[in-house]
């Protein structure tokens, strides 16, 4: 048996306990043709284009492990759910192991994975080095006047060009 993750994307229309309940029913899916299964909620996040005129989702993932045989029948019960926006079954790899936010993990254990999060240090970007790292751009405007009867002028000796072609 593998492990696999499934992540869920449920609509932003349902309310939280709504959306808690769907996933508790995929949940139950998933448990029939698997072994251990974890369900992780990740929130409400605003979706990178709209699907079903839908712009925000509720995203979940599922960590489960079960047989190859499996995974195309489990595949298939997701299809048929009306409700569910989204649903990509993965092989489940701890290095890159998806979170809500950057600054979120799983953390991992001797005996297989515990998804509670671990919370990494954020960088803190220091901006004056960016800044001074970065030469001024000075940029020069020349200012010239136009006196009408030079235009004049440039338009008649264009239009009296012998090499111009007629009905051009």
């Amino acid at each position: 048996m593998q492990k696999y993750e499934l992540l869920l994307v449920l609509p932003g229309t349902l309310d939280e306990n709504e959306s808690e309940e769907k996933a508790g029913e995929i949940l139950k899916i998933v448990k029939e043709h698997s072994g251990e299964t974890e369900l992780v909620k990740m929130g409400k996040n605003r979706l990178a284009y709209p699907i079903k005129q839908i712009r925000y989702g509720y995203f979940y993932t599922i960590i489960f492990s079960a047989e190859a045989d499996s995974l195309k029948i489990l595949h298939e019960k997701l299809g048929l759910m009306r409700e569910l926006l989204r649903a990509v079954i993965t092989r489940f790899k701890i290095k890159y192991a998806p979170s809500a936010t950057p600054a979120y993990g799983y953390s991992r254990e001797d005996l297989g994975v515990d998804s509670r999060p671990v919370v990494f240090e954020k960088r803190e970007e220091k901006k004056e080095e960016i800044k001074a790292e970065v030469p001024a751009i000075k940029t020069e405007t020349r200012k010239t006047t136009l006196d009408l009867k030079d235009i004049d002028k440039k338009l008649d000796e264009i239009l009296d060009d012998k090499n111009l072609v007629a009905g051009i």
